[in-house]
């Protein structure tokens, strides 16, 4: 028997060792920051993170009734001396107040947060009311005072999906997935809006443009500025009825022009964009779509950028396709966000390596990064995969980035699994990605 160790072998050996390593260095990890109950909480949302340290963020849930599942709650976690996270349910909607608050949270210098809900607020729209823009006014004493900005109604926008952002003299901006324009499209076709304070506590709402189902029908996702004042986003649906990227450009009128940067095909390149947008130092755009990427199968998403190119049109390229038969996420659910080395970072709301009780064998969703190539091309990695024990399911909603590069999310599901939480197989949890 020949016992002198094969040079090929002991090379192999030491190189899956070494990859071993490596991959181990790269390998981000999840903690669970949270698990919500029900009452403080259920699923969906977003978090930010304050200038004090603590996260605060929106959800399902709460101890109203405008469903079984309660009218949604804005909540803070806040670390104890013990370092653990302890939830505040800062305000619980009851429905005339706001129901259902979906988009991302702001704040201003003096940590006042600012929002909206999908419905509620005045009782049109069928009954369930047409949305609102909230802010939460930090007092003395940790006390939080509820403020409702707008009431939305059919002229002015109805169904805001999205949060708000401020431009520099601290007018807010945002966008309605119905309203505006009825001729084009059943319950209209959204706008484009902007809230203006007086300086007496009381805002002015200004339809900045009213979309035509050409140009946009549905947006669901922010707006963002650029350096010159031009105002990005994406519809659901309209253009060939995949759903658009526009512009919108401020004249010397101060009236506002739309631009369709790009109509998605629903195919090869995606369809329904329904997330932000990203900005890039030279001016190009990077997004994606829950579905598509896939020629003649409903695909399972696609991330995306859109660079100027000659006599005025933008170029898309594919960053990244989705694939269904791998573990790598998909049914995107997030917008894309950047660090400083140009890796975009994103959520799937299904795949990666463990099985999901909710979802049957598609998995549980993911975190992912994208990365640029040098020769070009993006190279995905799974930071991490969701449904191992009771770290949470089906992430949704945009990540959150500090300066530390460390991410943070919500689940929908996951997490607490008792009770009416047991339903879903878990009320939801905010958690923390660790690169």
């Amino acid at each position: 028997m020949n016992t002198k160790p094969n040079r090929r072998s002991t090379t192999l050996l030491g190189l899956m060792l070494l990859l071993a390593l490596v991959s181990h260095a790269w390998a981000a990890s999840e903690k669970v920051l949270y698990r919500f109950h029900g009452k403080d909480g259920w699923g969906g949302g977003s978090v930010i993170l304050g200038t004090d340290g603590s996260l605060y963020g929106t959800a399902g849930g709460g101890t109203n009734s405008c469903t079984a599942f309660g009218c949604g709650v804005v909540f803070r976690l806040k670390r104890d001396a013990k370092g653990r996270w302890q939830d505040t349910v800062l305000h619980d909607f009851d429905g005339d107040d706001g129901w259902f608050p979906n988009g991302t949270l702001i704040a201003d210098k003096a940590g006042n947060l600012y929002g909206t809900t999908v419905w509620g607020g005045s009782k049109g729209c069928t009954g369930l009311g047409c949305g609102v823009a909230f802010e939460l006014v930090r007092g003395k004493g940790d006390s939080w005072t509820y403020k409702t900005l707008y009431n939305f109604s059919s002229g002015g926008g109805l169904w805001p999906y999205a949060g708000l952002i401020f431009d520099s003299q601290g007018q807010l901006y945002g966008t309605t997935s119905g309203g505006g324009n009825f001729t084009a499209c059943t319950g209209g076709c959204g706008v484009v809006f902007k809230l203006t304070p007086d300086g007496k506590g009381n805002w002015t709402e200004s339809v900045l443009y009213s979309f035509s189902d050409r140009d946009g029908n549905g947006a669901k996702a922010p707006v963002i500025f650029d350096a010159a004042g031009t105002l990005y986003g994406t519809t659901e649906y309209g253009g060939t009825g995949a759903g658009n990227v526009f512009k919108l450009t401020l004249g010397k009128q101060g009236q506002w022009t739309a631009t369709a940067l790009h109509s998605f095909t629903g195919n090869k390149d995606g369809y329904e964009p329904t997330y932000g947008l990203a900005l890039d130092t030279a001016g190009n755009l990077y997004g994606t779509t829950p579905f598509g990427g896939t020629q003649g199968e409903q695909g399972w998403g696609t991330a995306f950028s859109l660079m100027p190119a000659k006599g005025g049109k933008w170029k898309e390229t594919i960053l990244h396709r989705f694939d269904e038969n791998k573990v790598r996420g998909g049914y995107v659910s997030s917008g894309p966000v950047f660090d400083n080395h140009g890796n975009l970072y994103g959520t799937a709301a299904l795949g990666g390596e463990y099985l999901c009780p909710s979802g049957g064998s598609v998995g549980c969703g993911v975190v992912f990064k994208l990365s640029p190539h040098a020769g070009g091309g993006w190279a995905e990695t799974v930071l991490h995969s969701f449904g191992k024990g009771n770290d949470g399911a089906l992430p949704v909603g945009q990540l959150f980035r500090d300066d530390a590069n460390h991410l943070f999310g919500v689940t929908d599901q996951g997490g607490y699994a008792q009770g009416n939480c047991g339903t879903f197989s878990g009320c939801g949890i905010v958690y923390e990605i660790t690169p």
